[in-house]
């Protein structure tokens, strides 16, 4: 058993020579037993453990016993605890949550918190290869993908799960082999929770239907899908990138043109992606989530928006964008002469406007382009005294390329449905109280390229994503 773990800590990275870490330990088998082979291994890996126990208070005098028989435990090993209690069913009334979720909540937030305290590397936990299995089933019965087929990660953040690869019956011959005394949860054993229900009833039962073991099948398959969304997460990683407009201050702002392009499978992706880069996870995002904003971007209309559980989207003319909804969008205050030619830069590095002049070249083929919602060509002589980049002002005048009026930039706002929190964001290339440009959007009729433009200017907005 020490040794198999061992190896899974070394294959997967789990844990690293010197590490300070948090295990969290209820007193069942798999808590008593992981706790029991990471002491074995903390002089060959010279580790410092620290035991965190939750008394979720729900089952009276079995909770506290459990508490008092986790202490006697610790103190036996010379493991430091932190024993915490909680108010689970308070928990779960105020959060709207049921017991089980408010209860995983409340462990993890309170293992973060000691390992905040003590500044530890990882924090342990006991789930096994049967946990993977029951995982894997209860995402298929809710519905899942190949992330939820995939089942748990050995490595998440500072989560680590050392007896991935380790069987319930394993760790009971452990147990035994060790004389290690345990406790028992007697919730685990009520078919009132649906986990209990596939643990206790499901899989026993496709075992003797079928003769097999399916937590050995489900493992086995979990273990290819993960090869395979190895793969997939890295076109996605690349994809996500490429598609980032803006990124900062708890918003993520995707290119449209960019996600039009993608597969429909990393397109899903990328944007499962965007809401868990805004709101830390994307717990309650569902399929249908998902598919109502693909809708949004193939179909919605420009300043149409979309409620998801804490995180909201929305749609511009060249982009989608996700935020929290309790947040107010901080504008950003800045005001450059930009450098022509020549390289502004703008929050702390993280934009910057390139800007180019160019002379020899055959006007026609700059005459009417649009440029794109990043590149934009303009006529030189027109722009040159005074241009700068901005946030905007209170008497702003713009004239969409190809209008026939000028109109207050406030008003195009409104017309064009521009989300009001966003508006103080979005920078502009300004000449006095003239826009030039509109980033992300549209450009002056004023300074458009045209038969007698003799040189033109070519401004590129750049993300630099390696300085966010």
């Amino acid at each position: 058993m020490i040794t198999r773990v061992l190896s899974t800590i070394r294959k997967n990275n789990l844990i690293k020579n010197g590490d300070c870490i948090v295990v969290g330990v209820s007193g069942g088998p798999d808590s008593i037993c992981l706790l029991h082979v990471l002491w074995s291994l903390r002089n060959d890996l010279n580790l410092k453990l620290v035991a965190v126990h939750i008394n979720h208070m729900l089952r009276g005098d079995e909770s506290y016993r459990d508490e008092e028989f986790v202490k006697s435990f610790c103190k036996k090993l010379g493991v430091e605890l932190k024993s915490i209690r909680v108010d689970i069913n308070k928990a779960a009334r105020q959060k709207g949550m049921s017991l089980e979720e408010a209860g995983r909540e409340e462990r993890y937030r309170n293992f973060e918190m000691v390992a905040d305290s003590i500044g530890a590397d990882k924090i342990a936990v006991a789930h096994n290869k049967n946990d993977q299995a029951e995982t894997v089933l209860m995402n298929i019965i809710r519905g899942t993908g190949l992330d939820g087929l995939k089942g748990m990660d050995y490595i998440r953040g500072r989560i680590v799960r050392p007896l991935l690869d380790i069987e319930r019956s394993e760790i009971e011959a452990y147990i035994l082999e060790k004389k290690l005394e345990t406790v028992i949860d007697s919730s685990n054993l009520e078919k009132i929770y649906a986990r209990n229900k596939i643990r206790l009833d499901v899989i026993p039962s496709i075992d003797n239907l079928f003769d097999c073991s399916l937590v050995k099948s489900i493992d086995r398959m979990s273990r290819l899908i993960k090869d395979d969304m190895d793969f997939i997460d890295g076109k996605v990683r690349k994809a996500y990138c490429d598609a980032v407009l803006r990124k900062e201050n708890g918003e993520v702002e995707l290119l449209l043109r960019k996600i039009k392009k993608m597969h429909i499978a990393i397109k899903r992706r990328v944007i499962r992606k965007a809401i868990e880069e805004v709101k830390g996870n994307v717990k309650e995002i569902e399929s249908v989530h998902i598919e109502k904003i693909l809708e949004m971007i193939n179909s919605g209309k420009v300043g149409s928006r979309i409620d998801l559980p804490g995180i909201k989207a929305g749609r511009t003319y060249e982009s989608i964008r996700f935020y929290k909804k309790e947040r107010q969008t901080e504008s950003f205050s800045f005001e450059a002469v930009l450098n022509i030619p020549g390289i502004t830069e703008m929050g702390d590095g993280k934009y910057c406007i390139e800007a180019s002049v160019i002379t020899d070249c055959n006007i026609n083929d700059f005459k009417g382009m649009n440029g794109s919602s990043l590149i934009q060509f303009f006529d030189y002589d027109r722009v040159i005294e005074g241009i700068n980049i901005r946030k905007r002002k209170e008497g702003d005048l713009f004239k969409p390329i190809n209008s026939n009026g000028t109109k207050k930039l406030k008003e195009y706002f409104i017309d064009n449905k521009i989300p009001r929190e966003i508006r103080d964001n979005i920078p502009l290339i300004a000449k006095g109280n003239e826009i030039v440009w509109i980033i992300g959007y549209k450009i002056s009729d004023k300074f458009k390229v045209t038969e007698n433009t003799k040189k033109v200017l070519k401004l590129k907005y750049k993300t630099n994503m390696h300085r966010l």
